[in-house]
């Protein structure tokens, strides 16, 4: 790769513009030096402001530090902003329950993040190459992804960009040399103790003797699956699905997942779960998926401990959490809860609300009320009754499947409930003759209300 067709694919593919500020991750080894060299050398044809972020990870000891050192003198050789950080990745694998590899690309992806924000980066660069695509691709194949995860990476996605991705390892040393630019070597990549270490120095050798070329096949194989992707984000997009939102996940009418093809009812799977903040699941739970939606109700044990419910009318995918925190509701103006915001007025003359998305209530109560989800044991008085009836089944009345009642916020006192927002409001919120009454707006998307936005 020269330095000209590196520029064509940071415009073209990366859609870096013109004085885009790149933040580029730079541990020191030969690939992500020869990220920040073609960089610099570019701003020299096109406008680009540039800084570097580098994290020590604390695995390593003095190597680790050296390795800071020389992207910290590399970055002053040729005026780039620096940034570093030192971690515990040992520290947090151990208090996470997580493998080392995941503590450390979680606690530097955070960093990265985090300083793109603070100095206004418009993206990140990366420093992956085409052999690092060939064995996320395998990776992905033996963990049994389906197409989605045969995508790998992207040479863009969101704030992410990753211009080397067609380059080799062999074509990026070279380009080093040329210039006269050393790198530093990390002894770990050598050491078969994780997945892709194993992959690199067994499997892939092993693929190349066999098949030679495997790894460009495997890069191909790669551009082909996201050509298919976007083809079928196009044909999710024109169903119009409806997502639901849940405080705890999200939600499908399962009516619309009725007749699609399987190949388009997994991805709509996928970005469901996706938009529910649930990891990404195997291509074996997508299965158990879809054949739960051919009978009656039926619950999904997921990855991370998250379920997916099928009930009669929804599908729901929902996270393992603990309880939403008690929100005091504000006695004016907006207030921001996990279920969505809601906003407090002065009411106007002869104003109750409708008792579903607005609701009438003594200005006094709202200076003790908070908004909560759902308690075991719940009852309220409904307005304009005396006897106590248990929320559970008013919800139960309404339709409101049992993955979704942990989603209605409920707006109480420490003396009981107020209002069951989208349900019933009490009979505590019955404003006497010369009481100064408010109106309780609720801004958010309620479970299966024709509000809920698409």
């Amino acid at each position: 790769m020269t330095p000209d067709e590196f520029g064509l694919r940071l415009a073209k593919d990366c859609a870096v513009p013109p004085g885009g500020h790149v933040l580029a991750a730079v541990s020191g080894g030969a690939d992500s030096t020869a990220l920040l060299c073609f960089l610099s050398e570019l701003r020299g044809s096109y406008p680009l402001r540039l800084s570097c972020a580098h994290v020590e990870h604390g695995i390593r000891g003095d190597a680790s530090l050296e390795d800071g050192q020389f992207v910290r003198a590399l970055c002053q050789s040729k005026g780039i902003s620096f940034y570093e950080c030192h971690v515990d990745a040992p520290g947090y694998a151990g208090a996470h329950g997580c493998g080392l590899e995941d503590a450390a690309r979680t606690l530097r992806y955070a960093f990265l993040r985090e300083t793109a924000g603070r100095i206004g980066a418009d993206c990140i660069a990366l420093a992956h190459h085409a052999l690092d695509q060939a064995e996320t691709v395998l990776l992905h194949a033996i963990r049994g992804s389906d197409m989605r995860g045969l995508c790998a990476m992207r040479k863009r996605r969101g704030d992410l960009i990753r211009p080397l991705l067609d380059a080799s390892p062999e074509e990026l040393r070279a380009y080093l040399r040329s210039v006269g630019q050393p790198w530093r070597e990390d002894a770990t990549n050598r050491i078969p103790d994780c997945a892709r270490n194993r992959i690199r120095l067994n499997a892939m050798p092993e693929l190349e003797a066999a098949c030679p070329g495997a790894g460009a096949a495997l890069v191909r194989l790669a551009c082909a699956a996201q050509r298919d992707e976007d083809y079928f984000d196009g044909q999710i997009a024109a169903l119009g699905l409806r997502v639901i939102p849940l405080v705890d996940g999200a939600a499908l009418e399962r009516a619309q997942l009725c007749g699609l093809h399987e190949a388009l009812l997994g991805r709509v799977l996928v970005r469901a779960l996706d938009q529910a903040g649930i990891p990404a699941q195997s291509a074996a739970a997508l299965s158990r998926i879809m054949n739960a939606l051919t009978g009656k109700e039926e619950t999904v044990g997921l990855y991370g401990g998250a379920e997916a419910r099928i009930g009669l009318r929804y599908v729901c995918f929902t996270r393992a959490e603990a309880p939403a925190d008690a929100v005091p509701l504000c006695p004016e103006g907006e207030t921001a809860t996990p279920f969505g915001a809601f906003r407090v007025r002065d009411a106007r003359p002869g104003e109750t609300g409708d008792g579903r998305r607005t609701q009438a209530l003594p200005e006094a109560l709202l200076m003790r009320a908070a908004v909560t989800e759902r308690r075991e044991g719940d009852v309220l008085v409904p307005f304009g009754r005396h006897k106590p009836v248990r929320l559970k089944k008013l919800m139960i009345d309404a339709g409101i499947e049992r993955a979704m009642r942990r989603s209605v916020p409920v707006l109480r006192t420490e003396e009981g409930i107020l209002w069951a927002v989208g349900l019933r409001p009490a009979e505590a919120c019955r404003v006497c003759p010369g009481e100064r009454q408010k109106i309780v707006e609720f801004l958010g998307a309620w479970p299966g209300t024709p509000s809920c936005k698409r």
